[in-house]
């Protein structure tokens, strides 16, 4: 797997995963789970985005995918 693939599954994950939790009102935000947390649109009432879901799914998945195809 390229890691632009990787980057893009994470970023949608980082945006869904936020998002499935209930969003600023929600568990996310009042947990260990906001730090790194951002809104990316400004006033925007539950758009968020997390970091290091998005990197940490990436990278897992980039080198479990590559691990296992050889």
């Amino acid at each position: 797997m390229k890691w632009l693939t990787a980057l893009f599954v994470g970023a949608i994950l980082g945006f869904a995963l936020p998002l499935a939790l209930g969003g600023q009102n929600g568990v996310w935000m009042h947990s260990f789970a906001k730090w790194a947390t951002i809104r990316p649109v400004h006033g925007s009432p539950g758009l968020l985005f997390s970091v290091p879901v998005a990197l940490g799914f990436a990278m897992a998945l980039r080198f479990i995918l590559n691990w296992h195809s050889r």
